[in-house]
């Protein structure tokens, strides 16, 4: 089983102004290690209360690239892969306003979603993310990207492993959910949703 949690983190109410974003990689089921990057948001100014949320501001990304700048780098988090996100109805829209603000084609991904799968799933009283690693013990620092896209991948595996999933395919469509998907060559997308 091979994905990658992401997380974005953005400076303002603009879904372009991604300031940050984590990535948890997973190899052959295994949690294989995170990354973290710093993101110059486009429209290029904090709002206080977002800041107040995750603790970045201007001083953190004024030396940084865009994440058009950044793309190079970053797409081989998503060309071709199969995407995990808490709550990826928000971290897909993120990504599809920034590259198209940006004039970047779409890479090519599949995408689930841990809270829509939490929802269907665990009988909790809520379920953000805070909520269900608290339930699945996971040590999260909220807000944080890196952090946020490590729980989501170790709420993917334990939501796998819970229903016996070879694959998060096998997860979702046994839950009875269509796999968001985001497509290159018509720079479209289909939510992750109930059948």
């Amino acid at each position: 089983m091979n994905f990658i949690a992401i997380d974005f983190e953005t400076a303002n109410s603009n879904r372009t102004s991604i300031c940050s974003m984590g990535a948890a990689i997973v190899e052959n089921g295994k949690l294989i290690g995170t990354e973290h990057f710093f993101i110059k948001p486009i429209p290029n100014y904090y709002d206080g209360f977002n800041s107040q949320l995750h603790g970045i501001d201007d001083s953190h990304t004024r030396n940084k690239g865009t994440f058009a700048q950044q793309w190079q780098e970053l797409r081989k988090y998503f060309d071709n892969k199969v995407i995990v996100a808490h709550n990826a109805s928000f971290d897909c829209s993120v990504l599809r306003s920034t590259l198209e603000n940006a004039r970047i084609p779409f890479p090519d991904l599949d995408y689930h979603c841990t809270f829509r799968l939490s929802q269907a799933t665990l009988p909790l009283p809520g379920h953000k993310l805070s909520d269900v690693s608290r339930h699945f013990k996971i040590k999260l620092s909220h807000h944080n990207a890196e952090s946020d896209a490590n729980a989501a991948a170790l709420i993917a595996l334990k939501l796998c492993e819970q229903f016996k999933a070879s694959s998060l395919k096998e997860l979702s469509l046994g839950l009875g959910f269509k796999i968001g998907k985001i497509v290159s060559s018509t720079n479209t997308y289909r939510a992750f949703s109930k059948k």
